[in-house]
Formats: C-alpha cells, sequence, structure tokens
C-alpha cells in the first residue's frame, strides 16, 4: 500500500484540485480511495470536477470543512487530498442524500450498500452534512446494520462557522444535506478517539430537551441551571462560559461524549451544536488547554500503535478545539503529529461534530479528535 497526501491553497477552484489531486496520486499511484477535503471559499463543483478527472474510477469520499489540516499546519482555505493505492485495498462506498428526512433510515441504507460488498470487516470512514438534524440517529441506523465488526472513524462537514451550507463528495457524486461513507479493508487501519474534558461538581439531570434546544436542567430554566453553577453568571458572558464548560453525559465505562452550547435564546434555552439526550444524567466538563493537547498527543499514539509501519494520518478534529487553543492549536497539531510520526504524511480537517468509539460503539461527540493511522497489514484484523 502507497499512500500521497497533498495540500493546495491556490484561489483558482480547478488548479486547486487538479494541481493538489495530481501531487497525491504522483505518491500513491492510481489510487483505490481518494478523500477529498475542501474549504467554502471555493466553487466546490469545480474543485471536485478537477479531482475527479485525475483520479479516474477511484473511489472517493470527503467533506468540505471549516479548515484543512496538513502536517502540523492548520489552512483556514484550500484543497487537500489524500490517496490510497494497492492491490490489497478492497473499498466500498455509499453516498445518501436527505440525510435530514430521515437519518436512521439513511444510515441503515448505507450500512446495507456496505454490506452488499462482501467486505467482513475493516474502518468505516463516516462524513455527513454536520448541519443536517439527528446525525446520532443516523450512527445508529449504521451500525444496526454493520455492527461491531468494524471501526469507524469521521466527522461533520462545515463552513467558516456561518452555518449556511457544505458539501459531502462521493465518487457518486457531490450535494448537501447528504451523507458520504467508505468502507475500506486488506490495510492495518487503527483507530482512536478522546477529548482531555473533565467531570466538575454535581451531576445534572436533563429533564426537557428537544432535538438541539436544550430547555429545562434539574427542572429549572436550562440557563439559570446552568449559570447557578457558576455563581450566576449574566447572560452577556454566556459564549465565554459555553467554550469552556460544555456538557458531557457518560456512557456506561465512564467515558464521557460532549456536547457543546452554541447559543442562548431569550427564553433561557440553550441551543447546542448537537442534539442533547433527554432524561440524561450528565456534568458541566472542564478542560485545561495543556490537558487538550496532551489528550490529542495519546489519542494519536493509540492510533498509530496498531500500525508497524504507518504510512498515513487522518485527523477529524472539532472546529471548537480550535477556536478554543487560539494560538495554541499550532502546540497541538505538532504535538499530535510527532507522537504518530513526523515523516507520516498527515490530513484532516475541522469538523462540526466527529464520529467514533470509545470501545465497539460508534457515537457522535463534539469539542473531540478523531484519529485514524493506516499502513501494511501484518496480519490479522
Amino acid at each position: 500500500m502507497k499512500a500521497g497526501a497533498s495540500y493546495s491553497g491556490l484561489d483558482d477552484s480547478v488548479r486547486a484540485g487538479k494541481e493538489t489531486a495530481e501531487e497525491a496520486v504522483k505518491a500513491s499511484g492510481k489510487p483505490a480511495l481518494t478523500f477529498l477535503f475542501t474549504t467554502d471559499n471555493y466553487e466546490q463543483e469545480s474543485v471536485y470536477n478537477a479531482v475527479k478527472e485525475v483520479i479516474g474510477d477511484s473511489c472517493l469520499i470527503g467533506i468540505c470543512a471549516g479548515g484543512i489540516i496538513f502536517g502540523d499546519q492548520l489552512y483556514m482555505n484550500g484543497v487537500g487530498v489524500l490517496t490510497l493505492a494497492g492491490a490489497e485495498i478492497r473499498t466500498a462506498t455509499s453516498f445518501q442524500t436527505g440525510l435530514s428526512n430521515d437519518p436512521y433510515a439513511a444510515g441503515e441504507r448505507a450500512g446495507e450498500e456496505l454490506l452488499a460488498s462482501g467486505i467482513e470487516s475493516g474502518t468505516v470512514f463516516v462524513f455527513p452534512d454536520g448541519f443536517s438534524s439527528n446525525i446520532a440517529e443516523m450512527i445508529r441506523g449504521l451500525y444496526n446494520r454493520l455492527g461491531p465488526e468494524y471501526r469507524y472513524v469521521g466527522g461533520g462537514a462545515g463552513d467558516n462557522l456561518r452555518f449556511f451550507k457544505t458539501y459531502q463528495f462521493s465518487e457518486r457524486g457531490m450535494g448537501t444535506d447528504s451523507l458520504s461513507v467508505a468502507l475500506v479493508s486488506g490495510i492495518e487501519i487503527r483507530t482512536a478517539i478522546g477529548h482531555g474534558w473533565k467531570p466538575v461538581g454535581d451531576p445534572l439531570v436533563i429533564t426537557m430537551a428537544q432535538g438541539k434546544k436544550l430547555l429545562e436542567i434539574d427542572g429549572r430554566p436550562a440557563f439559570d441551571a446552568y449559570a447557578e453553577r457558576f455563581k450566576e453568571i449574566t447572560a452577556d458572558r454566556f459564549p465565554e462560559y459555553g467554550m469552556k464548560n460544555p456538557l458531557g453525559f457518560p456512557d456506561i465505562s465512564g467515558n464521557y461524549f460532549i456536547r457543546d452550547p452554541l447559543a442562548l435564546n431569550p427564553d433561557r434555552t440553550i441551543d447546542f451544536v448537537t442534539e442533547v439526550p433527554n432524561n440524561a444524567v450528565g456534568s458541566i466538563m472542564q478542560g485545561q488547554i495543556e490537558e487538550l493537547i496532551e489528550t490529542s498527543g495519546t489519542v494519536a499514539k493509540q492510533a498509530a500503535a496498531g500500525v508497524d509501519n504507518p504510512q498515513f494520518a487522518l485527523v477529524c478534529e472539532c472546529i471548537s478545539r480550535y477556536l478554543l487553543m487560539g494560538d495554541d492549536f499550532g502546540k497541538e497539531l505538532k504535538v499530535m503529529h510527532e507522537s504518530i510520526g513526523a515523516q507520516v504524511p498527515l490530513i484532516g480537517v475541522l469538523t462540526f461534530g466527529e464520529v467514533g468509539c470509545f470501545e465497539d460503539v460508534p457515537f457522535l461527540h463534539n469539542k473531540t479528535i478523531g484519529i485514524a493511522v493506516g499502513g501494511t497489514l501484518s496480519g490479522g484484523f
């Protein structure tokens, strides 16, 4: 197996797509699978078509994202391409449109299409529209069909925080409010996920939530109960506190999946980036920048540990981690890349929701980092 990774910051959509794809294919050879990542300053169809001309009949998966990670650098504008080549690689893809209409059914349909390939184990890369509703339901539908024989990693498409429109890519086409998934087998891929957030204070109960809107905590208006934990913060300080203090909900093993507050409403309800579980017990979470960076290095080491000869790394990192870290984000990327191996081609995206497993079952996460590291199969799954 050979991998090629490339990035371009050219302004011209066609040239950026074409030259990035050509550089990646030059390193890998004719690809079996291509990952395409863009930012929203480009004419998306022009980039897509230019890349398709270069990669030929390769399977393709990708998204428009909030930023492109390449090596230990972050670019807010650009095109990134990762190509995987080798006769041993087996791939299958699915592209589902109208994701918001019935997310669970879309996940099930995608799982059924992947199963039809006959590939019985491997890694499933999952890239939904991050602005669609009930992505967690889509993941449940996908897992319901595929089960624990596969690994899962990915993230939600987004833009430059306008929360307007974004795109998903497949060799079958491109669109919005869509789901693009790819199953890869025949090469060694290991995944890991983590965040570095820790619970503080007494647990809280979500007594009323409707989708992404949190109405009540402990039977009280959501903001009132939240603010009380910080000695009655005022509404104008909510963006600051919300960024640094998300909610976390533990699984049966004590791992927390994070839900990220987005906006405070006049009626004292709180909008979140992702659906909040109703009638769930959770906690307010805190994380120091140093701990978040350390966790990224740990996640990178965990992903790389099972791969004898890493050939590529793919990163899905929540855009809110970048916003929180600011100038320290570069330190995180450096730690992460060095933990995998500075010589290993690394590409990634700033995502709007991350898909990954602490153990066997995939969940939708916020403020989290997911990493996949791939190399030549050394035997076993």
